[in-house]
């Protein structure tokens, strides 16, 4: 066995176990050969439904691969997942052969044919040409998005005028020959066209142009840029690594003219995770104002002196990522959630996967209803909003009307607020959940608006939006005797006239 099929075993049992996403057990440190690791990964991921049709038409390798679904992973790597990569790379690899030797290849060999021969059936039996048109579409090339590349302008370092294209050319010392536009949504986001890097670009490497998803910037800038111009108080960034939505709200902030420095307290649990924050912060300017908080936001008391100034609440937990584009490991559940549609008694096993994807979406919208809840239960937060990069209803629609009817009944009631009212894709209506509700609610489509699938649902308190209500006819009321004095002045002088 080659030490390249060693890692990408390991990575991909770790995808199979869910014990991390594909870029984070990728770029591992002990992850050699990490950009041949995450090509091979991502092809055999790609391919991974046609190579199950192929190992289920050959009883051996079937046997085989039930027999080390069973073991733990190994420290030279998952047998299950070698079998899938020495598969791959014998009959879709760039050279057709497998790396390397041992039991894996030997048994792989032995059934060369018996798989070869399955495959011109299948292609026989669906009547297509190329082995890409076996594929679920969702796997095939054709299908894979090519979203605009976005990048937030950070104007904690940007100090010079942007008022313009020009003005943002030299701000940032981007190239005449380099096209761009601003974002009709949000704020301070160019849109580059797709394929831009930018990685490299001076401008990225210290910190004032950031690169940022459209949709990761929503919450932030429905919190502190759409609404929240008279709010003065802190924030939490309840799950905050790795930090780009929390430079963000620091950067918005940052912009208020408050008689007290307005905090950003940003939480999470992992040391790793919010180290890497940390040095985003710096790297953004926006170290001053935000306080890293290793804690669990869950584990916050809402009555310690030292949140009691804050006022909004970003929440954007763990969620299935089943939004992200380009994610192949997303693959893995699409392929699981399908399969829980197929008949059981064929499918034993990919039934049995199903059900393990749907507990953990189960599992990951309770803790999102949990955080949600938490939120609402801090005394003099008036504001929050509540985001995933997930497109199913579990995480989204569903966590929103659970955390509604939660906060009616602990006293502590909370409404829905339309956020970002000019864009055009809006929630979806579920039971419990009424047309004007969904209408509040923000979905972004990753097939359909240039950006990966995201949800937004911003919530204020309802004595809050009372005083708003009040507030905001009180000020109509002023105009409106302001007016009539005006035009009562404008009169008088013209009779004098």
């Amino acid at each position: 066995m080659s030490a390249l099929y060693a890692e990408a075993a390991g990575v991909l049992e770790g995808l199979f176990r869910r014990s991390g996403g594909l870029k984070s057990l990728t770029y591992d440190e002990k992850i050699k050969s990490k950009r041949n690791c995450f090509a091979l990964v991502c092809q055999t991921l790609r391919y991974k439904p046609l190579l199950d049709e192929l190992i289920n038409a050959v009883p051996e390798l079937t046997k085989l691969l039930k027999k080390s679904s069973g073991k733990k992973p190994k420290n030279d790597g998952a047998q299950r997942a070698l079998y899938y990569i020495a598969i791959y790379d014998l009959l879709f690899g760039k050279d057709k052969k497998i790396q390397g030797g041992g039991f894996v290849k030997k048994q792989v060999m032995a059934n060369q044919n018996a798989l070869k021969t399955a495959l011109v059936r299948l292609k026989i039996k669906k009547k297509v040409a190329t082995e890409e048109e076996l594929l679920p579409e969702e796997n095939r090339i054709s299908h894979a998005i090519k979203l605009p590349r976005y990048a937030r302008i950070n104007t904690l370092l940007v100090k010079e005028s942007i008022a313009d294209i020009a003005d943002i050319r030299t701000a940032l010392g981007l190239p005449e020959d380099l096209i761009f536009e601003m974002d009709p949504h949000v704020n301070d986001l160019i849109v580059f066209p797709a394929g831009t890097e930018l990685h490299t670009h001076p401008s990225v490497i210290n910190g004032k142009l950031i690169l940022q998803d459209k949709a990761s910037c929503f919450s932030a800038f429905v919190l502190q840029g759409e609404r929240g111009f008279d709010d003065h108080g802190d924030v939490i960034d309840a799950c905050a690594a790795p930090g780009n939505k929390t430079s963000h709200a620091a950067m918005l902030v940052a912009r208020k003219q408050s008689s007290r420095p307005i905090k950003v307290f940003a939480f999470d649990r992992s040391a790793t995770r919010l180290d890497l924050l940390k040095r985003r912060m710096v790297s953004a300017g926006a170290d001053k104002i935000v306080e890293p908080c290793l804690q669990s936001f869950l584990d916050i008391d809402v009555n310690d002196p030292k949140y009691q100034n804050v006022s909004a609440i970003l929440l954007d937990p763990s969620c299935s990522g089943s939004g992200m584009s380009n994610r192949l490991d997303h693959l893995l559940e699409l392929a699981s959630m399908k399969q829980g549609f197929e008949d059981p008694s064929e499918h034993d096993e990919q039934d049995s996967s199903s059900n393990e994807v749907q507990a953990r979406l189960q599992s990951l919208a309770d803790f999102q209803l949990e955080a949600l809840k938490k939120a609402f239960t801090f005394p003099n937060v008036n504001r929050i909003a509540y985001s995933t990069c997930s497109i199913f209803e579990k995480e989204n629609e569903e966590v929103v009307i659970a955390a509604l009817r939660a906060s009616e009944e602990a006293g502590t009631p909370f409404h829905l607020v339309k956020a970002l009212p000019t864009w055009p894709r809006r929630g979806i209506v579920i039971d419990g959940l009424s047309n004007d509700q969904a209408d509040y609610l923000v979905r972004a489509n990753g097939l359909e608006d240039g950006t990966n699938g995201f949800f937004v649902a911003y919530f204020e308190r309802s004595n809050n939006l009372k005083r708003k209500r009040e507030k905001t006819e009180a000020q109509k009321e002023r105009k409106k005797r302001k007016r009539k004095a005006l035009q009562e002045r404008k009169k008088a002088l013209t009779d004098e006239s």
